[in-house]
């Protein structure tokens, strides 16, 4: 009787040896797009032609974003992908962007004001934005957005531009960030 007793338990309990670990971690490919409307206002007259200074600012938080919900449990690691730009779509053949700065800040849900985290100039030494050339890649340029998303993804995020042109700017710019999102799923298991 206590050999059977003790082939019962064996058999109940060898399925329990025999499985692996459930994988817990997930990969989410998401594709973040912020749409930064502008305004544009006449800087200066020349003879030959009129300058416009144009500015705008686009304000995201992931962690509210229905990207970041999409991801099952909590997320371990940001990671950039490739392919990150900002862009003028409505850009005509005579329209061209001579000067153009991007700035990037972070703030709390409690904070009064943003902090500024990173800013650079991205068109220099006679480059320039036009109708056949409206995008530039920002892959290089990202580095402390993604650092600032993996210390905290709820921190409320703003993309600044400002920029001269040649004509006046008024439609969104769009900043399209791919990301893939490493997030762990910890749920309540039954253990011996």
């Amino acid at each position: 009787m206590k050999l059977k007793k003790l082939l019962l338990l064996g058999v109940l309990f060898l399925p329990l040896l025999a499985c692996d670990d459930a994988d817990t971690s997930y990969l989410t490919e998401t594709t973040l797009v912020v749409d930064i409307p502008t305004k544009s206002y006449l800087s200066e007259i020349n003879q030959t032609s009129e300058t416009y200074k144009f500015d705008g600012i686009g304000v995201f938080c992931l962690g509210y974003s229905q990207d970041l919900k999409e991801c099952p449990g909590d997320v371990v690691q940001i990671n950039p992908g490739n392919g990150s730009s900002i862009s003028f779509n409505t850009l005509q053949n005579n329209e061209t962007i001579k000067e153009l700065e991007l700035t990037i800040s972070f703030k709390t849900q409690g904070d009064d004001s943003f902090q500024a985290l990173h800013s650079v100039v991205l068109l220099q030494d006679g480059n320039e934005l036009s109708g056949e050339t409206h995008s530039l890649v920002l892959d290089d340029v990202l580095a402390p957005l993604i650092s600032q998303l993996n210390v905290n993804p709820r921190y409320f995020i703003s993309i600044e531009i400002k920029g001269l042109a040649n004509f006046s700017h008024s439609s969104d710019a769009q900043f399209t960030v791919p990301l893939v999102i490493e997030s762990e799923y910890n749920s309540p298991r039954f253990t011996l």
